[in-house]
């Protein structure tokens, strides 16, 4: 942002550049505001995906615990059944294991692809949010110049109209 370059009237600065500048000021921390809402809303749906993969996750776990629980009973049945039986279970509890592990690594798979694309994201936004804090930081202090030199300008005014009395 520019300092502004206020050209002088009769009675000090011009007032209408000055309102302007002023009013550029607010519209620009309006701005700022504004995005940092948005930012906020991003973090906020971030955080909703990311519970989204943390419920999906908990589904596979408990679809590996059912297969587990089922490989239990596929395991008793082939004890009590004959050797084609036998052959037979061990060939569902090898593709059961296979499933289960494949399901249980695209999970996890998906679940750390997600948390680390959320959280690539976060930090992203945590730095344009301190961005907009320092642009934030840089306007109030560019305020309080303004206000001084306002002042000054007003004392020169009473110095120069006591002089004239």
């Amino acid at each position: 942002m520019e300092t502004p370059d206020f050209k002088r009237g009769f009675r000090g600065y011009d007032s209408d550049a000055v309102d302007q500048a002023w009013a550029e000021n607010e519209r620009q921390l309006s701005e700022a505001n504004a995005a940092n809402k948005e930012l906020r809303l991003q973090i906020n749906s971030l955080r909703e995906q990311n519970q989204e993969w943390e419920n999906r996750l908990k589904y596979y776990e408990q679809i590996e615990k059912d297969l587990r629980d089922a490989l239990v009973s596929a395991q008793r049945i082939a004890n009590q059944v004959k050797d084609d039986a036998s052959k037979q279970a061990e060939e569902l509890m090898q593709a059961a294991r296979i499933e289960s592990e494949t399901i249980l690594s695209e999970a996890a798979r998906l679940s750390e692809l997600k948390e680390q694309e959320a959280d690539s994201l976060l930090i992203e936004k945590r730095m344009e949010i301190v961005q907009l804090e320092e642009q934030i930081q840089a306007l109030t202090e560019q305020k309080s110049e303004l206000q001084i030199l306002v002042e000054q300008a007003m004392h020169y005014l009473d110095m120069i109209k006591d002089l004239i009395k």
